[in-house]
């Protein structure tokens, strides 16, 4: 492949709404462009880019594909993307690396799952969008549903660019409202109505055009073609062309169309400078070759040897191999120059996200911003014994997949693992297996519940024990109160007369807190109470700090079992976006979880729900909102949970001593 200037350069996705057809489009585009020489099915398993086991198996992507091909003087750097929101990591990877995108609706099915999703990333990044009504040649399909479904998305400045000749198994052809002519009777009206909509559209671009029009002057395909061209640049035109990817009907002039209208390789938006700047937009662990990083280059050239200057991480890199991807297919690089999308294989400390540059002239770009992980399993390997073997899985995947975290959980000790969905989470779990060959048991995750009291009492503690030499005593009286929800712990002490020793006090307070992170009646850590010890006796032989500490622990138990315990739940504040349709629904699911309204206005809803009544939420929520929902939530504090949780939770416990699995919480 050979070099190409910024200005033949055209970086873009594909994207859409999950099953739209951006896997076949990518493939048609591909094949039309004389890069494949036949073109692969998403149901065959043998399409360039869903080449992953998982994507075969799935029919569906995962993962982000680059799809390097020339045509007409050009390089394109295409990024074909999934369409479930739980890779939307993936999406919003391959946008930040594009200046356009192809935006795909299914002609028969509209938007879909993720659809509403996907354009708020589009948008957020401020990239040009060119609409593609795809599947035109299945049944039920509707190309004039699908271009008003396009206008609520995209508003009044979305516009056909062409109309289908034929409807459903019969569509063959497209006719095309740029270069105007006499269209087929079968679509005259049609396409009379959708030029006065796509010139209409470009008003705000050059108002003289609809000016023309209204006055039956001829409007040329050039003057057309100049507003388009400004308004896709400026984002102030969405452009939509109409395809069947199994038949190749449209797909030439989609590809004319990205030629002709998507932006080039824009550098502008930075210095001019000479010296390399580059970011790291995905990351991948392949079996053989290491890490290999996919880079786009702003400024600059990369060549064999060079050496550059990691920011993140404060370390010198040197640039190795470097390749393109048509797919899995390699594609040798010599350079690569400012505008181009390339791979940086074998780089010892470089990951997703961040910058190599000049050393002495750090570079300044935008960093990606990915939404926080909000479906969690707790993980834990099947084999004793591969404990670090999975931290090691999980750390590798952590580090290709900015959306998934694992923490190890000190209150619930546990392993946990946080993604974007629960597809995501089972296509990890997979992975793992399939790269490490590790099996690991998941579930879900312990909620951290604590237990406090809502009384005051007093009890002794008294622990007396006689081997036949030396003997054990430690004897002490506490009290103990609650404390303001969020004041944790406090230990006090009034003692008189010496009743038990101050040598003994620390021992006393030891226990206490070895009884706090146990739990008494449900076995999760207490929380907002003071326990004073105000009396006690010793035995100047058998006493010792062992005996003060065990005595201080049964006392605390005892007490507090008297003091009217309450276990505590944490409540979150979520934030739920949806549709206005679905704003109803979605609402009396909330309160079915226990949660209280506090706000819902202008498709967002807010409220405080139990921690325990999220799982499976996502999940819910997609089928609440046929996938156009989203949420995020936040910790907003610990409340007392209801008699019938509380009873359930204490049961719990009381057959985990019994089976003798007492802190591991496992049914």
């Amino acid at each position: 492949m050979k070099n190409y200037s910024a200005d033949k350069i055209t970086n873009f996705s594909v994207a859409g709404g999950a099953g739209a057809g951006k896997t076949s489009l990518a493939e048609a585009l591909l094949f039309k462009a004389g890069a494949l020489t036949r073109q692969g099915k998403v149901q065959d398993g043998n399409t360039a880019s869903d080449f992953d086991a998982e994507e075969i198996k799935r029919k569906a992507s995962v993962n982000a594909s680059l799809l390097a091909f020339e045509h007409g003087n050009r390089k394109y750097n295409m990024l074909d993307t999934p369409g479930y929101v739980d890779f939307i990591g993936e999406v919003i990877a391959s946008l930040h690396a594009c200046e356009g995108t192809l935006l795909v609706m299914d002609a028969a099915a509209g938007p879909g799952a993720g659809f509403d999703t996907v354009l708020h990333e589009i948008e957020r990044h401020h990239l040009s969008t060119i609409g593609v009504i795809a599947k035109l040649d299945k049944k039920q399909a509707d190309f004039a549903s699908a271009v008003e479904e396009f206008r609520k998305k995209l508003g009044d400045h979305a516009a056909p660019l062409f109309v289908p000749v034929g409807r459903e198994s019969e569509f063959t052809a497209v006719y095309s409202l740029l270069d105007g002519g006499e269209p087929p009777m079968t679509i005259k009206e049609l396409a009379d109505n959708f030029r006065e909509m796509l010139i209409t559209a470009l008003s705000d671009v050059d108002e003289s055009l609809l000016n023309d029009y209204l006055e039956g002057k001829p409007v040329s395909r050039a003057q057309i073609a100049t507003a388009l061209k400004k308004g896709v640049a400026e984002r102030m035109v969405f452009p939509l062309v109409c395809v069947s990817a199994e038949s190749g009907a449209g797909v030439a002039e989609t590809l004319a169309v990205l030629e002709e209208f998507l932006p080039s390789a824009d550098t502008s938006r930075y210095a001019k400078e000479p010296a390399p700047a580059a970011l790291v937009f995905k990351t991948t662990l392949e079996a053989h070759t290491g890490d290999q990083n996919y880079v786009r280059l702003y400024t600059g050239v990369l060549k064999h040897g060079d050496t550059v200057f990691n920011t993140a991480h404060g370390k010198e890199e040197k640039i190795g191999q470097m390749f393109t991807l048509l797919g899995r297919n390699r594609i040798d690089l010599p350079e690569m120059v400012a505008g181009d999308i390339a791979v940086l294989a074998k780089l010892k400390a470089t990951h997703t996200g961040d910058i190599l540059c000049s050393k002495a002239q750090p570079a300044n770009i935008l960093p990606m911003e990915y939404p926080e992980p909000l479906v969690s399993l707790s993980v834990k390997p099947r084999d004793k014994g591969d404990e670090e073997k999975m931290a090691s899985a999980l750390e590798a995947v952590m580090r290709e997949t900015p959306t998934f975290k694992m923490v190890f959980d000190a209150e619930t000790h546990e392993t946990v693992v946080h993604a974007a969905g629960d597809i995501q989470l089972d296509v990890i779990i997979a992975r793992i297996k399939a790269r490490y060959g590790l099996d690991v048991v998941t579930g879900e995750p312990r909620i951290p519940y604590k237990e406090t009291i809502r009384g005051r009492m007093r009890g002794q503690g008294k622990y007396k024990k006689q081997t036949g030499g030396r003997g054990q005593y430690g004897d002490v009286w506490l009290e103990i109160e609650p404390l303001p929800r969020g004041q944790g712990f406090v230990f006090a002490e009034k003692i008189f007369g010496g009743s038990v020793p101050k040598n003994y006090i620390p021992a006393v307070e030891k226990g206490i807190r070895e009884a706090l992170v146990q739990g008494v009646v449900a076995g999760y850590p207490v929380v907002d109470v003071k326990v004073t010890l105000v009396d006690g006796s010793y035995h100047e032989v058998d006493s010792s700090d062992l005996a003060f500490k065990i005595a201080a622990s049964m006392g605390f138990k005892k007490v507090f079992q008297e003091a009217k315990p309450v276990m505590l739940e944490p409540i979150v504040e979520i934030t739920v976006n949806a549709p206005s349709d679905a704003l109803g629904d979605v609402a009396g699911d909330l309160n079915k979880r226990r949660g209280r309204i506090h706000s819902m206005d202008a498709g967002t809803i807010v409220a405080q729900v139990p921690l325990s009544e999220l799982s499976k939420y996502s999940g819910a929520l997609n089928s609440l909102t046929h996938g156009r929902g989203s949420y995020t939530f936040k910790f907003a504090r610990y409340d007392e949970v209801a008699p019938q949780v509380q009873q359930r939770l204490v049961e719990f416990y009381t057959k985990l001593k019994e089976s003798g699995k007492l802190h591991s919480h496992e049914e």
